[in-house]
């Protein structure tokens, strides 16, 4: 299997690394040049990549292309391109509708559209993708794991899901603050906080049968500590915030589409 990158970002190069550190069957993965740092050390790291100028060439000589340009120059890039219905499609451009990608490129080829997050590069994240096409979920499985979604709607859904990476963040810079203010250091009280949420995350992982709900009951003692900073979150309208931040970015999402 030979695949093509058009627009070779910062997802584009964790994909891409996913894949050469994985079993998966690729004969070779041609990416377009821009970003020329990421092209670059992509091929100087990895025998079978190939840098290549031309776009329309990547069509031509893969079976598999990867759309991954900016949302707001999508159309004026593929546009000039065309990819014949024999080809395979699999688009990581935010907001585009499957529909006017066809449109731009001239074709009916199979088209999914997919939303990895750079943890794929260490074969560590699940990738959403829509409508699901066999051979593209086979592939993602190998980055981490895949979900198909089953409308356009619940895809949009995982796309908001996937903006909450910097809350996450947030919610730990605030903790480690806090701990520094009661006389932790902040190395201390990062490396801490990391472990302790790593934990958590290996736990979930480990136990696929159990709700978020189940695994709350399962890290609480009633009347304890942990229930009492969760019941102040959810007394504080913490949760409250947690959904209107999602709906608001689903809104913005299916306004762009």
């Amino acid at each position: 299997m030979k695949l093509g990158f058009i627009g070779t970002g910062a997802i584009s190069d964790a994909v891409i690394r996913g894949l050469l550190t994985s079993d998966y069957p690729a004969s070779e993965i041609i990416v377009s040049r821009r970003s020329a740092h990421i092209s670059q050390k992509l091929a100087a790291d990895f025998d079978r990549v190939r840098v290549e100028d031309d776009n329309q060439t990547i069509i031509d000589q893969s079976d598999m292309i990867f759309l991954a340009v900016l949302p707001q120059i999508a159309g004026d890039v593929l546009s000039t391109l065309r990819v014949p219905d024999d080809k395979k499609i699999v688009s990581l451009i935010a907001t585009i509708p499957i529909a006017d990608l066809k449109f731009w490129l001239g074709t009916n080829a199979q088209c999914d559209r997919a939303i990895p997050l750079p943890p794929v590069e260490h074969h560590a994240c699940v990738t959403a993708v829509y409508p699901g096409s066999p051979d593209v979920m086979t592939l993602f499985e190998k980055l981490g794991g895949a979900v198909a979604a089953a409308t356009i709607d619940a895809f949009d859904s995982y796309a908001a899901g996937s903006a909450l990476m910097a809350t996450y963040f947030t919610v730990l810079e605030s903790a480690a603050q806090w701990m520094v203010k009661q006389g932790s250091d902040y190395a201390d009280a990062r490396r801490y906080l990391a472990a302790l949420f790593s934990g958590l995350a290996q736990n979930t992982d480990k136990s696929p049968d159990q709700s978020f709900a189940d695994l709350y009951d399962g890290h609480i003692t009633a009347g304890g500590l942990n229930e009492q900073v969760a019941q102040t979150f959810i007394r504080e309208k913490g949760t409250d915030a947690l959904h209107i931040a999602l709906d608001e970015v689903f809104a913005r999402i299916k306004a762009s589409s």
